[in-house]
């Protein structure tokens, strides 16, 4: 299983996660429809060799953002869940930041792990 996929069904199945966002809005790459809120989007935004032998991966690291966005800011709630559920997947926070968009508040998260090329 994908990491992608992995992150997306542990998302999915935190009910204290869904129950905050419009329709349990998880989405990958960007949201379908812009106009609900609040939703989260995740992407795989960097996925690195990080231990190699003989010519063969053993490790990468791997970097996982988080965008929630709301519209009126209050994400707080959303980015505790979420985090919660990174930390349970292995993933440490790297960093966050936040934005405001043209019709949204936006929180970033990325997170890193590191996994075995098998997984």
């Amino acid at each position: 299983m994908s990491i992608a996929s992995k992150v997306y069904q542990a998302l999915a199945r935190y009910k204290p996660l869904t129950r905050l966002l419009h329709r349990n809005g998880i989405y990958h790459g960007r949201s379908p429809d812009a106009g609900s809120y609040p939703v989260l989007v995740y992407s795989i935004i960097s996925d690195v060799p990080a231990l190699s032998a003989d010519g063969i991966e053993l490790e990468r690291r791997v970097t996982v953002r988080l965008h929630i966005l709301t519209k009126d800011g209050a994400y707080e709630k959303i980015e505790d869940a979420a985090r919660r559920v990174m930390d349970s997947l292995g993933f440490r926070r790297y960093q966050s930041m936040e934005l405001v968009e043209k019709h949204a508040f936006v929180k970033i998260m990325d997170f890193k792990t590191g996994t075995g090329v098998e997984e």
